[in-house]
């Protein structure tokens, strides 16, 4: 065992020693006699302070948002409780994606957010970003209609049964059908209801009379008479995919999403190659924040070899984090 002098009675003793046991001179080499370097002094002190700041951080929102109430990039608030999930809030990235994903994911950030003025709160916020999603939707699902027939078709287009040559027979469901679709097409809506009508009341089971009927309460914001009518076309024509369609679309605009991709995927099981029922249930896994059937959807389309509108996907890629 290594020894050393002490430098006071200059006896020989073990260098492990604290202190030499003749004279009690404390031994400089032990190195619990040494000074401590700085960060050994502060070590308890470094403790509580990274402490300190693991609990605040656990009762705080860090808000980042290109201008805040401070005038800096970053702005504190409270939680309502303790725990360390949103503790950073991205303004920008809330307000980007769709109120009803922002509620799910992101619930702590939205009422940090709505309680400190940076978004509208309530209902005036949830109806706004309800609205614009819509907008958003129709023009998404208008500009690949477009992309797919190389030109727009109206509603009344698509208004079903018209015959060549009837004649004037008002016993005649056909003939009643008939001038409900010219009065539809001369924007005479209340009179094409009534002849639409007039065609049902002859034949209760006339499917094309319930099916135009319904295009015109849609067109006139009539959304509840307009699912009755689709709802019953699916009732007289089961195997029809025009009923659960339409009826999925108007689910949708009601923010009914399960219902609508419930409507979206029987037209899919029906018709497996109808990219429009694909589009329709895409637009709804967007609207939930349920992205990766999202991104399946798209795929499924695009394996039709039709093109996605390019707003839509950028902002899928956008609030799902993900390149494609």
């Amino acid at each position: 065992m290594k020894s050393i002098e002490c430098c006071h009675c200059r006896k020989l003793f073990s260098i492990k020693a604290k202190k030499c046991p003749f004279c009690g001179t404390p031994n400089i080499h032990h190195k619990s006699n040494q000074p401590k370097k700085w960060h050994q002094k502060t070590s308890v002190q470094l403790y509580i302070i990274s402490f300190a700041i693991i609990i605040a951080l656990g009762f705080s929102h860090i808000i980042i948002a290109s201008r805040t109430r401070t005038g800096l990039p970053f702005d504190f608030a409270f939680k309502r409780s303790f725990g360390f999930r949103e503790t950073i809030v991205d303004v920008h990235k809330i307000a980007s994606i769709p109120y009803v994903t922002a509620k799910i994911k992101y619930p702590k950030s939205c009422e940090v957010l709505q309680r400190l003025g940076y978004i509208d709160s309530g209902d005036i916020f949830e109806t706004a970003m309800k609205d614009t999603l819509l907008l958003k939707f129709k023009d998404w699902q208008s500009e690949f209609e477009i992309s797919i027939s190389d030109g727009g078709v109206s509603w009344q287009d698509k208004l079903l049964g018209f015959k060549e040559d009837i004649e004037n027979d008002s016993r005649s469901t056909d003939y009643y059908n008939n001038r409900g679709i010219i009065a539809a097409k001369q924007f005479q809506f209340e009179t094409a209801i009534s002849e639409f009508s007039r065609a049902i009341n002859r034949d209760p089971t006339f499917v094309n009379a319930y099916y135009n009927r319904a295009l015109v309460y849609n067109a006139l914001g009539q959304q509840n008479k307009a699912m009755s009518d689709f709802t019953k076309v699916i009732e007289i024509s089961p195997q029809s995919s025009l009923g659960y369609f339409n009826r999925g679309q108007i689910y949708l605009a009601k923010h009914e999403y399960e219902q609508a991709i419930a409507d979206f995927t029987k037209v899919i099981d029906t018709d497996s190659g109808n990219a429009h029922a694909y589009l329709g249930r895409l637009l709804v896994y967007f609207a939930l924040g349920d992205y990766d059937k999202a991104w399946n959807d798209v795929h499924k389309i695009e394996s039709f070899g039709y093109k996605i509108p390019m707003e839509l996907k950028n902002t899928l890629r956008q609030v799902s984090n993900r390149m494609e």
